[in-house]
């Protein structure tokens, strides 16, 4: 069951990516993914995890329009209470900043998988510090963000939060 939202986003990336204008596409690559160098590799995990900060700094800073401007239109957001689009993801984003504080964030362990030149997935862990509502927050979780490449940066598709259990294990 924790594969599904990965194997339904790698579905719908792949589709979204052949559909998408030419014009909007970078070259791919003439090796294969599990040839690309460790350089290349680094770099796209580098360039997902700053695409992926602009949210945690969008909500550590109130800064709700931040968030979304790195949202595609067509976004989605899974987490445990479903799937919310991204007009209702930005409203909840709205609410969060009024009523959490927000002392730091670490994203850690970040893996990324490569559809193709245009879309790939990013993994990660995050400790957070955090009191919503006048409540802490669960302070560690794994995340998955799907990204595109669209009009010359790297933009969200698809986000997922899930609490992480075991986090004392992957240290």
């Amino acid at each position: 069951m924790k594969s599904l939202p990965i194997l339904t986003a790698a579905a719908l990336l792949a589709c979204l990516a052949s559909a998408a204008p030419s014009s909007h596409r970078r070259s791919l690559p003439s090796r294969m993914p599990s040839q690309m160098s460790s350089a290349s590799d680094a770099k796209l995990t580098s360039e997902l995890l700053a695409a992926e900060r602009v949210f945690w700094e969008a909500w550590k800073n109130k800064q709700p329009d931040r968030f979304a401007s790195a949202l595609a239109d067509d976004a989605v957001f899974f987490g445990l209470y479903g799937t919310t689009g991204k007009a209702e993801s930005v409203a909840e984003q709205r609410d969060s900043v009024k009523s959490c504080q927000v002392a730091s964030y670490a994203l850690t362990n970040p893996r990324v998988i490569s559809i193709d030149a245009n879309a790939a997935i990013l993994l990660y862990d995050a400790e957070q510090h955090a009191i919503c509502g006048g409540q802490p927050v669960h302070p560690y979780m794994h995340g998955e963000s799907v990204y595109a490449f669209r009009n010359g940066r790297w933009i969200n598709l698809l986000r997922s939060e899930v609490p992480a259990a075991d986090h004392q294990t992957r240290q």
